[in-house]
């Protein structure tokens, strides 16, 4: 009986161990910080969504990956730095300061391809003041 006892006790320590480590995987991925949705590109079933994102200057774009495969978001023309291989629940982020048009593609799915517009930021219109001389 004993024996029996001690295998049933080290079979939940291990259940423990694995849903601790789970827990963790988890609070990691959620503990990242949160992008504008405005300013987020998803990579889902081997497409960035969307695929052309129109910002202002000095916008931070953030990319995630909500697919089951690694991806990259390479520059087409080397204008921003690449991104790493990014698995399932990773993200990258670009600040666009320069206004123009960014392509960007996955280098290990090079199908998979979109684009940042990014534009001056706008002058703002003075106002008159009531009263104002």
């Amino acid at each position: 009986m004993r024996s029996s006892s001690s295998g049933m006790m080290s079979l939940a320590l291990l259940g423990l161990i694995l849903a601790l480590g789970t827990s963790s995987a988890t609070l990691a991925a959620d503990a990242a910080p949160a992008a504008d949705p405005a300013h987020e590109v998803v990579i889902l079933s081997y497409k960035f969504g969307p695929d052309v994102l129109t910002v202002p200057a000095g916008t931070t774009v953030t990319w995630i990956n909500r697919d089951e495969v690694p991806h990259t978001v390479a520059s087409s023309d080397k204008r921003f730095t690449s991104s790493p291989a990014l698995d399932t629940g990773d993200h990258y982020s670009y600040t666009f300061t320069t206004p123009g048009t960014y392509t960007y593609f996955c280098t290990l799915h090079p199908f998979m391809v979109g684009k940042v517009i990014v534009e001056a930021p706008k002058a703002s219109t003075p106002t008159a003041t009531p009263g104002a001389r």
